[in-house]
């Protein structure tokens, strides 16, 4: 690509008269990114306790929240991604890097964020689908539409990266290689970036408002209807799962829409650091967020709460004396299967 040769040539000019370490971030760029690197940080924390649940936990290991754990893990990419652009742009000195290893940092540091973002927002409409077929018809999608649902994952993880990949083949997007700094991504038309903001953005979450919209009319008829008997426990069921994705995704919409659309146009250098570190901070909140709204998250810890006390009062020093058949006993009678679970 003609932009990649000509920063080529500009490694050449400066290994003339100095040492240029081109993949070196300049200390102006590695001080506006440490917000960044303290919220990834803490984001660690967050995806590693709430990680915690699904891997000791049973209850929570199921076919009805593949999305929701599809998502999450997006979710640690983009965390590894920083990482990595991080370690790499804070620790490479070298004078003369391969050219090769130049462009597939490049290329990672420019595209990656930008994919996974639009993964996660076709994943929530999926999601959101996948509810509203459970809500309005009663039927269990992950059950009877296996299908359809291993189509959804293909077609959405394969259709984002080929969609990148055709704008870079025909030109349309072309790499920028910026000497100490960040790597950058750019459009050689309006219609090709018009074309990204409609199917990275405006149509899913507009999909988004529709469906969410279909669900609360529904819930809304349906309660209006029984209102003179009684409302059934499923339907209290439904209207709860509408108001906590209507909740998680006003959330989200409003910390991970500025970074899309920073992607397709530009903005000032203080706005691209705000809106980066908003994208940062729901990737810390996801798992908090899920797991407060959730209510099988919410009973699964209950569960590792009330398993590890009891073990820790079973081997205690003087208490696993006095009453260890009891307690043993109690755990065994409730729930049988923690001694291998946890939970």
């Amino acid at each position: 690509m003609d932009t990649v040769t000509i920063q080529s040539s500009i490694i050449i000019n400066f290994t003339n008269t100095s040492c240029s370490t081109p993949l070196l971030w300049s200390q102006k760029d590695i001080d506006s990114r440490k917000s960044r690197l303290i919220v990834c940080i803490l984001a660690v924390f967050t995806h590693a306790i709430f990680w915690l649940q699904p891997i000791f936990c049973s209850t929570v290991r199921q076919k009805s929240m593949q999305w929701i754990y599809a998502y999450l893990i997006t979710d640690i990419f983009l965390i590894f991604r920083f990482f990595f652009t991080y370690i790499v742009r804070t620790t490479t000195t070298d004078c003369e890097p391969d050219p090769a290893w130049i462009t597939f940092i490049c290329y990672f540091d420019a595209t990656f964020d930008n994919y996974f973002n639009v993964l996660e927002v076709y994943m929530l409409l999926a999601l959101n689908i996948c509810r509203y077929i459970q809500i309005a018809y009663n039927k269990n999608v992950y059950e009877h539409y296996k299908t359809h649902l291993i189509c959804a994952h293909l077609g959405i993880y394969f259709g984002t990266a080929i969609s990148l990949i055709i704008q870079f083949v025909l030109e349309w997007a072309q790499l920028l290689i910026i000497f100490r700094s960040s790597c950058q991504v750019t459009y050689t038309n309006i219609y090709i970036q018009v074309f990204n903001i409609i199917t990275a953005f405006v149509l899913p979450i507009l999909l988004n408002v529709v469906v969410i919209y279909m669900s609360v009319r529904h819930v809304r008829l349906t309660s209006t209807l029984q209102r003179a008997t009684h409302v059934s426990a499923r339907e209290k069921y439904n209207r709860t799962l509408v108001i906590q994705f209507l909740i998680f995704y006003l959330i989200w919409v409003s910390l991970w829409s500025p970074n899309v659309i920073l992607y397709q146009v530009s903005v000032g250098q203080g706005l691209s650091n705000t809106f980066r570190l908003l994208n940062f901070i729901e990737i810390a909140l996801d798992p908090i967020i899920l797991a407060a709204l959730d209510v099988r998250f919410w009973q699964a810890w209950q569960r590792c709460w009330k398993y590890m006390k009891a073990r820790v009062w079973q081997h205690g020093p003087g208490l696993a004396q006095i009453q260890p058949t009891t307690r043993i006993n109690t755990l065994s009678a409730k729930t049988p299967q923690l001694r291998t679970t946890a939970c």
